[in-house]
């Protein structure tokens, strides 16, 4: 019998401990600004960083969705001033990334944050449309 090639996952869920945890385990996805400067008497060249690491979400590469703190109904019943009823909402822990891989250049860093912040969620938040 041959075995039919499987294709490799493009979305991945993580969970992470917080948001203050972002820059930390996902600092693959973070950039810095630099500048070069020139000094005068040597010449010698002197790389500056400029302004804080920024998140890049997407590139040509990778698409991440960072969705945050998820919310799911308690199963309480609550209702508003105007008489209108509503499911009460309590958050989930973790602060909560998607991955979506459009190519294979960073799919040995994300397969690497799923094995440590994965998650196979039976019903997501949030999917790629």
């Amino acid at each position: 019998m041959i075995e039919e090639p499987t294709t490799p996952r493009t979305d991945f869920f993580l969970k992470l401990a917080s948001e203050a945890d972002m820059p930390t385990v996902l600092a693959a996805f973070y950039r810095q600004d630099t500048k070069t400067e020139v000094d005068d008497e040597t010449g010698e060249e002197t790389v500056i960083n400029v302004g804080d690491p920024y998140l890049v979400q997407y590139t040509k590469d990778y698409a991440l969705d960072v969705v945050g703190v998820i919310h799911r109904p308690t199963g309480v019943i609550l209702t508003d001033a105007d008489g209108n009823e509503y499911p009460e909402q309590a958050p989930l822990d973790g602060w909560h990334v998607n991955v979506r891989l459009v190519t294979d250049a960073m799919r040995e860093v994300v397969e690497a944050l799923d094995v440590t912040h994965g998650l196979v969620p039976t019903t997501p938040a949030r999917l790629w449309a």
